[in-house]
């Protein structure tokens, strides 16, 4: 026994066990977090889109949504390995048998949320807290989200065009998770986010992205015509 540490098993016997799948030098070490807040007794995480313009302009865009998760939340040894309580994202999720139960595509809407933080927050939250209640999304959640964003996004700024093209955009999905406080973490950013019509919430959601994206983009660049 080494401090804290008490070895389990030799290295070469774990390797006769299980053969090594670690393809890299580099990790990303994230804690997780075992009290997130919950939803109608269900894990969610927050995805929101960014994107940065070819002038190097960060916009957020104000309607996100809520991933949900198919089973009530969790953190028994037991079951650690269940992805449909822990992993929120909808590649997962679409395959659990009970997708789409709770919400159509797993999905909630900002709007839905608000409503559900006015009524619910502090019955749901494992805290004692008794401000919980008071919780507001537009005053203590969405302005956290839109700062880190900002954050993270500055803190890479002169990696994001390395090669210097013009008229270069990018859009960015950002995830977020309420912890069982309602402090906000985010947990990662995508360089490639999926713009899939997987409910009817994104089918609202994502054409009105997409456009107001290329008019801060492309109509700029590229005029459109003035009808006559």
């Amino acid at each position: 026994m080494l401090g804290g540490f008490t070895q389990t098993v030799t290295a070469s016997a774990a390797h006769a066990t299980r053969p090594p799948i670690i393809k890299t030098n580099s990790f990303i070490i994230q804690k997780y977090i075992e009290q997130p807040a919950l939803v109608k007794r269900r894990k969610f995480d927050i995805r929101v889109w960014v994107f940065v313009s070819h002038e190097m302009e960060v916009f957020f865009f104000k309607e996100g949504y809520l991933r949900t998760s198919s089973h009530d939340y969790s953190n028994s040894k037991n079951d650690l390995d269940d992805d449909y309580i822990h992993l929120t994202n909808n590649a997962i999720q679409k395959s659990c048998p009970t997708y789409g139960v709770h919400e159509d595509g797993n999905m909630i809407s900002f709007d839905e949320f608000r409503k559900y933080l006015k009524t619910n927050c502090n019955t749901e939250a494992t805290t004692t807290a008794s401000n919980l209640s008071a919780v507001d999304f537009d005053k203590d959640i969405l302005p956290v989200m839109k700062y880190q964003a900002a954050a993270s996004v500055i803190a890479v700024r002169k990696k994001l065009n390395v090669s210097k093209k013009k008229q270069c955009f990018e859009l960015f999905g950002f995830d977020f998770i309420l912890d069982q406080d309602y402090n906000t973490w985010l947990i990662e950013v995508n360089t490639n986010p999926c713009l899939e019509e997987s409910s009817k919430l994104l089918q609202r959601l994502l054409p009105r992205m997409i456009d107001d994206m290329l008019k801060l983009t492309l109509d700029k660049v590229f005029m459109p015509e003035q009808e006559l």
